[in-house]
């Protein structure tokens, strides 16, 4: 137990001294340094959460719940404070694609909505309102 205490104040005084303050370390029990990162878009629960030192954009994501039918994969943005990287999911999916990006301390993952997902919502909206039409036209017809 005391071996994993000095463990732990080692690994914090480290990070620390070398500017990484972005990094949390959980219990002594777990022995994993975690990072904090932000799951924004069309992810199943966005929000902010800890993934071990070392995840890449897969882990990211899966943290949030996985994307949802709505999401964008072919232009996924992970976002620093002084940069953005764009990453095609659909072509690794695929086996076409690059190795998938590491994530950093502070990183935003944002999925956008697809394309077709408007149009589905603009038909949907559409037709409702031929619907009101058509009804107000019948009741004022008699």
């Amino acid at each position: 137990m005391r071996v994993s205490v000095v463990l732990v104040i080692t690994a914090v005084f480290v990070l620390y001294a070398s500017g990484l303050e972005g990094y949390t370390v959980p219990g002594v029990e777990t022995d994993e340094v975690l990072m904090s990162i932000h799951v924004w878009g069309e992810v199943r629960n966005p929000g902010t959460y800890l993934v071990p030192v070392g995840a890449d954009l897969i882990t990211g994501i899966s943290a949030a719940g996985g994307p949802t039918s709505k999401a964008k994969l072919s232009d996924v943005r992970i976002v620093y404070e002084d940069s953005d990287i764009r990453y095609d999911l659909n072509r690794f999916l695929d086996a076409e694609g690059g190795p998938v990006p590491d994530l950093n301390p502070g990183a935003t993952i944002h999925i956008p909505t697809s394309n077709f997902e408007w149009w589905k919502t603009a038909i949907d909206f559409s037709y409702k309102i031929i619907i009101a039409v058509n009804l107000i036209w019948i009741m004022t017809e008699r």
